[in-house]
């Protein structure tokens, strides 16, 4: 029986250096190119998901490494090769790590959001590929669609949640500077940027959208906080702001600053 991967940084490292150099490049792009996805080994292969439907992922062969988007022939795109025919899916082979071309990369994730086949449900409809139809909004239905109502914590200003992080850390011996670590390990802010959002008093929704660079290794943040399990938190934002909540409360039980801030050397399959 082959062995189940616990998670895809471990995938990654089960290989030889120049492809081990491959999956990880391939796998920064995607994490920072697809629009919070689920990703996991899945059939023994690192794959990427959008509502339990597979977008892309890649897989070490005989001759390299094939990174594969399963609704791939829709894109139009020449460098990308079409599977046998039954199915939707397009390739490429990456024999060095210089060969991914990181600009197309990202423009076939925005395609593979928008275009996709509904792999999901094919074995309900007994091997019939269909297209899912992705709901576009015309700039007439944005102009009078009614507004949806955000949640009230989206529009408080971090500024004002940020004491209450550090009185939680502080309570349990810890310290400021570790909860600023924490924020700017998530975020990708310098320490500078991160003050100057809080002077401007920059809400929850602006300063998760502006932050510069969300960790890719936020996914490996699992549990539960306020009684909710992350991975069925379904909006987008709210994730974020737990995922920044599930660490402060991690550093507030004593959970040493290295294993509170994910790396494939220290997470476990679990994510703990």
């Amino acid at each position: 029986m082959k062995k189940t991967l616990p998670n895809i940084e471990t995938y990654n490292k089960s290989h030889a250096p120049l492809d081990q150099k491959i999956c990880t490049l391939l796998m920064q792009t995607i994490d920072t190119g697809l629009s919070f996805t689920e990703r996991k080994i899945w059939h023994a292969h690192p794959v990427w998901f959008i509502n339990e439907n597979p977008i892309v992922g890649y897989s070490k062969i005989k001759n390299g490494v094939r990174l594969m988007f399963w609704s791939g022939v829709g894109f139009d795109e020449k460098d990308l090769q079409p599977g046998t025919g039954k199915f939707k899916d397009a390739s490429i082979l990456y024999t060095s790590s210089t060969q991914v071309d990181t600009k197309k990369l990202k423009r076939w994730l925005k395609k593979s959001e928008k275009i996709q086949w509904d792999y999901k449900n094919i074995y309900k409809r007994k091997g019939k590929l269909l297209p899912l139809q992705i709901f576009r909004v015309t700039a007439k239905a944005k102009q009078t669609r009614a507004p949806e109502k955000k949640h009230r914590i989206y529009t408080i200003s971090v500024a004002s949640v940020y004491p209450y992080y550090i009185a939680k850390a502080e309570k349990k011996g810890r310290t400021k500077k570790e909860v600023d670590e924490i924020i700017r390990w998530l975020t990708g802010y310098s320490q500078k940027q991160f003050e100057s959002a809080l002077k401007k008093q920059t809400n929850f929704e602006t300063f998760f959208a502006d932050a510069p660079r969300l960790n890719p290794l936020r996914s490996l943040i699992t549990g539960t906080i306020c009684g909710v399990k992350l991975a069925e938190i379904k909006d987008p934002l709210m994730r974020e702001i737990r995922y920044l909540d599930k660490l402060i409360d991690e550093l507030a039980k004593g959970r040493p600053m290295e294993k509170i801030l994910r790396s494939s050397e220290n997470v476990g399959a679990n994510g703990k």
